[in-house]
């Protein structure tokens, strides 16, 4: 079976930024935009919103759709992305940033660059908060790739410091170049885009809330995977003022469903059921309980998501699911959710797409049909 790395690194628009593989293939959201269109529904949901790849194709193809996430960074790549940044090659034409001041929003952001990178960035930074709101989300967008690419971060595949990525320390001219390079990349990409419906983004927990009305939903949620998304997306919660130290990061996990140890909180609820049990014996180790901890946790709050849910899907909800390695035990999450969803009320079906980027790991994908 093929090995499925995330496919829209070439595509149009969604290359703009891109997050991590999460099982949203081309050809399996164009057999859900197919589906949806042939049921009569025009509305799509897309409750974990990522990098927006759901709401960038419904925007395409004419559909209107509502983006939730609690990350305020995949939020805002979302809009750049479904935004036409009107007059931007204007405005690049009349900023200097060279004579812009330095403005570097949190100390923390001192660990990850040189000196000299940091002070052109500081200057590109301060430059756009001068920039019209509209065009804002695509500027700080491009403005943290840049950043990414040129820190002492390497992703690998939790981001670490790396001392020997200091030759990245180029000049301020170089950086300013490569800047504005990119903004027009991306403009030509979003030339070239059909803005043929209107997109809604909302900073909520869909854990906790969910829209009224919710004719279909396509998404990836968190993988229990103890991977830490707030950890991933760091650099730029502090470059754009999202964060300024520990304890907003802190926050932000909070706020996420707890698919890592990180996120876990003594306050928080956790389901415990006689058929999770042996599965959470199995799990073995020196961070044995962390990860009980997160995944009974992460589980709960799952089927909160799917109880709101329950009351307001019209058609169906197509999730895509991988399942997980804890403590050197085997944790069918896929299987946790079907199970999870059929004693909430749907009817769910649960089918393999495909192997994901760690070898022996599988993507699969979950359809929810509302039984009434």
């Amino acid at each position: 079976m093929r090995e499925l790395r995330n496919p829209w690194n070439d595509y149009l628009v969604h290359r703009i930024y891109v997050f991590t593989e999460h099982g949203l293939t081309p050809n399996l959201v164009k057999e859900f935009f197919k589906e949806t269109y042939e049921s009569g529904c025009r509305y799509v949901l897309d409750p974990f919103v990522g990098s927006g790849t759901v709401l960038i194709e419904a925007q395409r193809l004419g559909i209107i759709s509502t983006g939730i996430d609690v990350n305020p960074w995949g939020l805002l790549v979302s809009r750049a992305k479904t935004t036409y940044p009107v007059g931007i090659e204007k405005f690049l034409d009349t900023i200097d940033f060279e004579d812009s001041k330095v403005l570097i929003p949190s100390d923390r952001l001192k660990e990850y660059h040189t000196i000299r990178v940091l002070r052109a960035l500081g200057k590109i930074r301060s430059g756009i908060e001068n920039a019209p709101e509209h065009m804002k989300p695509l500027l700080f967008v491009i403005f943290v790739k840049l950043a990414e690419s040129i820190s002492l971060l390497r992703k690998s595949p939790a981001p670490r410091f790396d001392s020997n990525k200091r030759f990245r320390d180029i000049k301020a001219g170089e950086v300013f170049e490569e800047y504005r390079n990119e903004i027009l990349k991306a403009k030509e990409d979003l030339d070239r885009h059909r803005f043929l419906a209107p997109v809604y983004l909302i900073f909520a927990d869909s854990t906790v809330w969910l829209p009224d009305r919710v004719c279909s939903v396509l998404t990836s949620p968190p993988f229990a995977n103890n991977v830490d998304y707030v950890r991933h997306s760091q650099l730029a919660l502090l470059w754009l003022g999202y964060a300024k130290d520990s304890q907003d990061l802190g926050r932000l996990r909070s706020m996420q469903i707890p698919s890592c140890e990180a996120a876990a909180r003594r306050w928080r609820p956790s389901l415990y059921e006689d058929w999770l049990l042996p599965y959470l014996s199995s799990i073995r180790g020196s961070r044995a309980h962390g990860y009980r901890k997160f995944l009974t946790q992460y589980l709960y709050a799952m089927k909160r998501h799917f109880e709101l849910l329950k009351e307001r899907l019209e058609w169906e909800a197509w999730y895509t699911i991988g399942d997980s390695i804890l403590g050197g035990a085997y944790i069918p999450t896929h299987e946790f959710l079907r199970k999870i969803a059929e004693e909430v009320g749907f009817k769910a079906k649960l089918t393999v797409i495909g192997q994901r980027f760690r070898p022996g790991r599988m993507l699969y994908l979950l359809r929810l049909i509302n039984k009434r």
